[in-house]
């Protein structure tokens, strides 16, 4: 069963690796773009998770 908490842990889990790989990449890149895309889901779902968690 997944759960609010679980949620918000994957957030954390999968934002940091995106955000180191977002410094190494170029700028304008395609998976640049997509990382950036994908570093903002995470940080909704944390978010997401934290205000539905009260």
């Amino acid at each position: 069963m997944i759960t609010f908490h679980a949620l918000g842990y994957w957030g954390l889990f999968a934002l940091f690796p995106t955000l180191a790989l977002l410094r190494i990449l170029p700028a304008h890149s395609a998976l640049h773009r997509h990382l950036s895309r994908a570093a903002l889901a995470a940080l909704l779902l944390i978010a997401a998770t934290v205000a539905l968690s009260y």
